[in-house]
């Protein structure tokens, strides 16, 4: 077994395959029995949050028979009979496809898959995570930033938004189209279950739950009361079969008696012997008027005796009787095979979000930026459910986002979905493709492609946006157990498929997007067990075995290649070691920088000290290296193994793990990926403390690849002027990763090293420590910039007539005009320029934008004065104020005036500056420097003005959380 990294133990163990997930904002979620526990890895011993499962109550699908006798002569006259001879019981609950419902006996909620969103879908703009419970229960939940707790809020409610779906087009069992809006489907359902008994008088009607009708001879009953049954034929089954109190007709002798379920809607009265209930039971559900208790007869006749079903296979036992309300089709007598597949339609079995697509709407102002949220049933349908990011993020309130909208239910399979894959492909076209990838139980495995350009105009579920573009055809039909799809670098028109079954086989695929054809198949039979996760890194492919077992393949065309896994690492932190105590393994997740995977084994609870241990140990997450793992990518040759003191660690594993660190890097260079990079900081900390050798070596080799034009001006002996001078052609990503790896890395701690490790050199802590300066300063420079030329920007839209509706406000313009008086002689030239344009609106300029020299102290009212961008310290209240008196202020790092001190503001965990004016979007993904672009301030197309304002750090480029309290959980990106 791989030697862990860090571990942390769990009080109860996972029950379904792929328990956990890694989102990316760097929170561990573990499902394990009735609760999801989210981590943090970088602080494992610290605060959890939780979600804890609950039963929901049931869907009102329909009603089936349960009568106690013989089943009546069909139309020929004969009477139908089973397959032993014998004449069949009319009893629905023995139907074949009823017999799982009838002998559920689930009796605690349960996880059975979890998945996280990519950021910026929760109103703070973390992730959001879709749990799919053991019922069939499919709902989202948030972080709680606002409520100061560590029991996560739940924000939407899958199922319920499926169900009155179906309910509006009568499960699909109508024949023709079905004309049916998002509002509907958002829309809270009416009561399904209405029972309205036959008044003489329309005004004296009354809602008493459900109503179904019992035929027969004639009785006489007082409907404002629950009338008394003798007779086990009268007996009405209401509600959800949570545990059937009788798995036979009748209850057998000397067994306990239940107390029955209270429905809602009812009025009992208290003395209700009929009901077999205790006396002190509180049957009181909801106020009767004196005139809602009049006696109200109605003429009732006994008859065959029929069951309500509510929900996913579950019921419960009511008698009374009651008449149907022939109008709710829902509430209706059904056959067993229409509650089947009624059930089926919304027990939902796995959940799987899509990559984050990007929409550039010219008709709108708000973000476009949208997902999908795909859910597999044990009908074989997946419903696609598509979900907007916040128009504007926000710490103060848990601010209510609108509904998932349902875009189309595919019908993907004939039997359950067991696993979904998302990938996205843009085959170097002006059209990508968002693509799907189904496993069922019964083997088969299907692509699907869907246009984005067409998805983006979807607003309903009219028709399905997705098409079968290939059916993966291998020689096993065994059930499929994980699904995991990839897009290499080279070439862009194919996708790598992965494919793991029960049977413990890896099938690997080639699947062609200009052909719509699966090439070069191949299988790997290297387990006896159920491959429960896999993951794809380049072109390897690592994958958990419930046998406790993970093993590592690297991809080529024509053949599957098993490699070693290499989890070797300097240094590996004091935990409890479990190896020997592991059950099973229940899946594995991989960390956003690629370096790390996180594991979820269950215990054997007979090898635990059963007085210490079996109550809070049940399970196990162990985070695991991966980054001295050959990847298949190319080595970096220029890497020198320096330093091979290690006992640890080989020269290949120094190879690749340089070469793997480098290659992750590279990736985070691009904009459109979140700064989450805790592993990788994680890692370079590690061989910082134990090989600083190596590091100094691997980190000039990234620093000289920021300066391609001129590499020489990041040596020691290199002028600070000219570093200076070559940031201005760095692009925002880039300073950002480099502040990052200042301030967490290469300037944290630097003095202290393990025992017999080498000092740090003085000369190359000055290198950083003028690399921090210079990037910070650029970084600086391109704020101001940017604002100045925004408020250009606005004063032209203004002087034109043109609308600047739900557009960017600049803030704090004064501070950064005394900012550039102070340090006039050293920022560009281009700097300068725009400022002269600031200067030339004069008085006019505050109808443009926020624009206020005198500032003061929120605590005293005393004058605060601009002497830095960051800090500030007011004079107090009056002129002869000590300074000890005084109150130290923080500035906004976005817009240098003072942060509000009644609100919240943003907190930024790697510079520990705070924000309080969010920066627009366009800020963070702008090709060319505010700077370079002088033109800008007159360019309509250089500046987008309408872009969401995004809590990221200007300099560092991290997402920005609200401060919580030491004992609550928060997430760490680096």
């Amino acid at each position: 077994m791989a030697s862990h990294y860090q571990a942390a133990t769990l009080i109860a163990s996972p029950s379904y395959p792929n328990a956990v997930a890694w989102s990316s904002e760097n929170l561990v979620a573990v499902a394990s029995g009735h609760l999801v526990t989210i981590l943090n890895p970088a602080e494992l011993d610290g605060p959890r949050g939780l979600v804890v499962l609950r039963h929901s109550d049931p869907f009102p699908i329909g009603v089936v028979n349960r009568e106690a006798g013989e089943a009546g002569p069909n139309s020929k006259g004969v009477h139908p009979k089973d397959d032993y001879g014998s004449k069949r019981c009319n009893n629905d609950l023995f139907e074949p496809c009823l017999v799982p419902t009838s002998l559920s006996r689930d009796t605690q909620p349960c996880a059975r898959s979890v998945s996280w969103s990519q950021h910026g879908f929760a109103p703070n703009s973390g992730c959001l995570l879709a749990i799919c419970t053991v019922d069939g229960r499919v709902k989202l939940y948030r972080s709680p930033f606002c409520e100061f707790c560590d029991e996560w809020v739940e924000v939407a409610d899958i199922s319920q938004l499926l169900y009155n779906y179906y309910k509006n087009i009568n499960f699909g069992e109508d024949d023709g189209p079905h004309s049916f809006t998002q509002r509907d489907a958002n829309t809270e359902p009416t009561q399904d279950l209405r029972c309205v008994p036959e008044l003489q008088e329309p005004e004296q009607t009354q809602d008493f739950g459900c109503v179904l009708e019992l035929q027969g001879s004639e009785q006489t009953h007082d409907l404002g009361s629950v009338p008394e049954l003798q007779e086990p034929e009268q007996t009405l089954v209401l509600g959800c079969v949570r545990e059937l109190q009788e798995p036979i007709c009748f209850r057998g002798p000397g067994k306990r008696k239940r107390k029955a379920t209270r429905v809602e809607g009812y009025i009992y009265d208290g003395n209700e012997d009929g009901l077999e209930v205790s006396k002190d039971a509180d049957f009181s559900l909801k106020p009767c008027s004196k005139s809602k208790k009049r006696s109200l007869k109605k003429a009732v006749k006994p008859g065959p005796e029929v069951v309500l079903v509510n929900g996913q296979g579950r019921s419960q036992n009511i008698k009374g009787p009651l008449s149907c309300d022939r109008e709710n089709r829902s509430s209706s007598l059904i056959t067993a095979k229409q509650y089947a597949c009624r059930d089926a339609l919304l027990s939902s079995l796995v959940v799987a979000w899509s990559p984050v697509v990007s929409s550039h709407d010219s008709t709108s102002f708000c973000s476009r930026d949208w997902c999908i949220l795909a859910v597999g049933s044990k009908s074989g349908n997946v419903s696609l459910w598509k979900i907007w990011k916040p128009e504007y993020y926000t710490i103060d309130v848990g601010m209510v986002t609108r509904d998932p909208m349902l875009i189309g239910v595919l019908q993907a399979h004939k039997s359950w979905v067991s696993s979904i894959s998302w990938e996205i492909s843009s085959m170097g076209s002006s059209n990508p493709l968002l693509l799907l990838a189904t496993g069922c139980l019964d083997g088969s495995v299907k692509v699907w492609s869907g246009s984005i350009e067409g998805l983006n105009e979807c607003n309903g579920a009219k028709e399905v946006p997705f098409a079968l573009v290939a059916e993966v055809t291998t020689d096993s039909a065994d059930p499929v157990s994980s699904i995991s799809l990839s897009v290499p670098a080279q070439p862009q028109h194919e996708v790598n498929l992965a494919v793991g079954r029960v049977s413990g086989s890896v099938e690997t695929c080639i699947f062609n997007l200009c052909s719509n054809r699966t090439e070069n198949t191949n299988a790997c039979y290297a387990h006896d067990q159920v491959v429960y996760h896999g993951v794809w890194i380049a072109i390897v492919y690592i994958a958990a075995v419930r046998d406790n077992s993970m093993l590592c393949w690297i991809f080529h065309r024509d053949h599957l290649e098993e490699i070693p896994v290499h989890t070797h690492f300097p240094e590996l932190k004091e935990s409890t070691d479990l190896s020997e105590v592991s059950d099973r393994c229940f899946g594995l997740a991989l960390a956003p920088g690629e370096l790390m995977i996180a594991v979820v084994r269950s215990l054997d609870l007979t090898l635990l000290n059963q007085m210490y241990q079996v109550r809070t140990q049940n399970s196990v997450v162990e985070f695991i290296w991966i980054g001295g793992q050959s990847l298949g990518i190319p080595l970096d040759k220029s890497i020198h193994e320096c330093s091979l003191r290690s006992v640890i660690l080989s020269a290949s594993n120094f190879l690749w793990w340089g070469s793997n660190i480098l290659w992750s890097l590279k990736k985070y260079e691009n904009g459109g990926r979140a700064l989450v990079l805790w592993d990788v900081i994680a890692a370079l900390q590690g061989f910082k403390k134990y090989e600083p050798k190596f590091l100094e070596t691997l980190m000039h080799n990234w620093i000289s690849d920021l300066f391609p034009d001129d590499p020489e001006c990041v040596s020691i002996n290199a002028p600070p002027h000219s570093r200076r001078d070559m940031m201005s052609h760095v692009s925002l990503r880039k300073l950002h990763l480099l502040n990052i790896i200042c301030r967490k890395v290469m300037l944290r701690d630097h003095a202290q090293y393990s025992p017999g490790a080498e000092k740090g050199n003085p000369a190359t802590s000055d290198l950083w420590n003028d690399l921090l300066a210079s990037s910070e300063r650029e970084l600086r420079e391109r704020l101001v910039a940017f604002t100045f030329a925004s408020v250009l920007k606005r004063t032209s839209y203004l002087l034109r007539g043109a609308s600047i509706e739900n557009s960017w406000f600049p803030v704090g313009v004064a501070q950064m005009d005394a900012w550039l008086s102070f340090n006039d002689g050293e920022v560009h030239n281009q700097l300068k320029f725009l400022r002269s344009r600031i200067k030339d609106l004069g008085s006019r300029i505050e109808s443009f934008c926020e624009y206020s020299v005198e500032e003061t102290c929120s605590y005293c009212s005393g004058p605060v004065h601009f002497n830095s961008p960051d800090v500030a310290i007011c004079s107090g209240s009056n002129p002869g104020t000590a300074p000890a008196d005084r109150h130290n202020l923080s500035r906004c790092r976005a817009s240098m005036r003072l942060c509000s001190v009644l609100q919240p503001v943003w907190h930024c965990v790697c510079c520990t500056g705070t924000v309080d004016k969010l920066l627009p979007e366009t800020f963070f993904t702008m090709q060319a420097s505010p700077l370079d672009a002088a033109a800008a301030a007159t360019d309509d197309e250089s500046l987008d003005q309408s872009a969401a304002a995004v809590p990221l750090c200007p300099f560092c480029g991290i997402l920005l959380q609200r401060s919580v309290p030491v004992f609550l959980l928060s997430p760490s990106p680096v």
